[in-house]
């Protein structure tokens, strides 16, 4: 079995509680609108990609614009949700980090936000982060479930794609790492895995600390 040389991080809701904060600003600024929706569409608006947000807009119109909003103000939001460095930061996060480069291991975070809003974030943590590549899907990348993101990652840091392990809380994100010939571990938060996405899962913990015993394994 070809073992893990690297780790790609997905960072909404994988490394920061940003999915948790999310459900109240779509909330909020759905009541703004008065729109009326229920918290599972709210759920399902998470990590959701253009042609999921165009069905929505037939059923609740105006909700695109919402979307487009949150999206715009969630940096400014993300600093009011959480009051001080390190609160956002999801269980385990630290705990993989410092495992990470103490081995040392190479790790890369690979999102769909902009560049400059993942910095933001991550010099947020209340800790250094150092990881080797930051990828955005601002890029030009097609959005998860394709697997484009997770293949130029790999290529960036230099290593092939069986010798990667992401680290995913989405259906997307699992999808795009199988498509991406990667291993990955799911790390549940706000997604209930369909049974599609049950297809796609090879491994689950709990949170990010507990990835460190598969690595001992696997690294």
């Amino acid at each position: 079995m070809t073992m893990i040389k690297a780790v790609i991080f997905d960072m909404d809701g994988l490394m920061f509680n940003t999915e948790i904060m999310f459900k109240k600003q779509f909330r909020q600024a759905l009541d703004k609108a008065d729109i009326h929706c229920p918290d599972s569409v709210i759920e399902r608006m998470i990590g959701c990609d253009s042609r999921e947000i165009i069905e929505f807009e037939n059923t609740y119109p105006g909700i695109s614009d919402v979307m487009s909003y949150c999206q715009k103000t969630r940096v400014n939001f993300f600093f009011e949700f959480f009051k001080n460095p390190g609160d956002a930061n999801m269980p385990g996060l630290y705990e993989l980090i410092q495992y990470l480069e103490k081995k040392p291991m190479d790790y890369a975070i690979a999102s769909s936000s902009a560049k400059e809003d993942i910095l933001k974030f991550i010099n947020y943590a209340g800790f250094e982060l150092h990881p080797k590549q930051i990828v955005s899907g601002k890029e030009g990348f097609p959005s998860k479930p394709a697997p484009d993101i997770f293949l130029a990652t790999a290529k960036r840091m230099g290593y092939k794609p069986e010798e990667c392990l992401v680290l995913e809380d989405s259906k997307h994100g699992i999808t795009a790492a199988f498509k991406a010939g990667m291993k990955s571990i799911f790390i549940p938060d706000q997604i209930k895995p369909d049974e599609e996405m049950k297809k796609y899962i090879q491994e689950t913990r709990n949170n990010l600390s507990e990835v460190i015993e598969y690595l001992e394994r696997n690294a």
